[in-house]
C-alpha cells in the first residue's frame, strides 16, 4: 500500500511539474497544448488503476495551480475540467473494452479534454463561439498530442515492466 501511495505522490509531482513547464508555452488558442501531463495520468491508470489516473489528474492541477497562482481562477477551472473529463473517460474505457490500446485511450483523452475546455470557455465567456471551427482544429491537433503522448507512455511501461 505504501508503495502505490508513494508511486502516486512521484506522479503527481512529476504531472504538476510537466504542467507548470506547459503552462508558458505560445497557444494559437487558450485550450490547445500538448498535454504532456495527461501522460502521467494514463500511466498511473494503466499501471495502477483507474481511479489512480483520476486521482493524478485532479491533485496535480490543485498542485500546478497552487504553484502558478492560478487556483481557482479560469485557467484552473479549464484545466481542471479538462484533467478530471480525460482521466474520467480514459478509466471507463479502459475498464469497458479489454482489448483497447494506449493510442486509443490517450487520442480520446485529448479529445474530451479539448472538447471540455472549449466548453468551459464558451460557458465562462464566449456565448458566440464557432464552435465547428474549433472543434475542427481540435480534431486535429488532439490526434497526434495523445498519440505522442501515448507513445511516451508505452515507454514508461516499458521502463517500468518490473518496477
Amino acid at each position: 500500500m505504501l508503495k502505490k501511495y508513494t508511486t502516486l505522490a512521484m506522479l503527481v509531482a512529476s504531472a504538476a511539474a510537466l504542467q507548470i513547464i506547459e503552462s508558458p508555452l505560445p497557444r494559437f488558442l487558450p485550450w490547445l497544448k500538448p498535454g504532456l501531463a495527461n501522460a502521467l495520468s494514463l500511466y498511473a491508470l494503466v499501471k495502477l488503476s483507474a481511479a489512480g489516473g483520476v486521482i493524478v489528474a485532479i491533485f496535480r492541477t490543485f498542485l500546478a495551480s497552487l504553484l502558478l497562482g492560478t487556483l481557482f481562477s479560469p485557467v484552473f477551472i479549464m484545466s481542471f475540467v479538462g484533467a478530471l473529463s480525460s482521466a474520467l473517460l480514459m478509466g471507463l474505457l479502459y475498464k469497458a473494452f479489454s482489448k483497447v490500446t494506449n493510442e486509443i485511450l490517450s487520442i480520446s483523452g485529448a479529445l474530451i479534454n479539448n472538447l471540455s475546455q472549449l466548453a468551459v470557455i464558451q460557458i465562462m465567456f464566449a456565448e458566440n463561439i464557432n464552435f465547428m471551427f474549433h472543434i475542427a482544429i481540435m480534431i486535429w491537433v488532439s490526434i497526434p498530442s495523445g498519440y505522442i503522448v501515448a507513445k511516451i507512455v508505452n515507454e514508461l511501461l516499458r521502463r517500468t515492466a518490473d518496477a
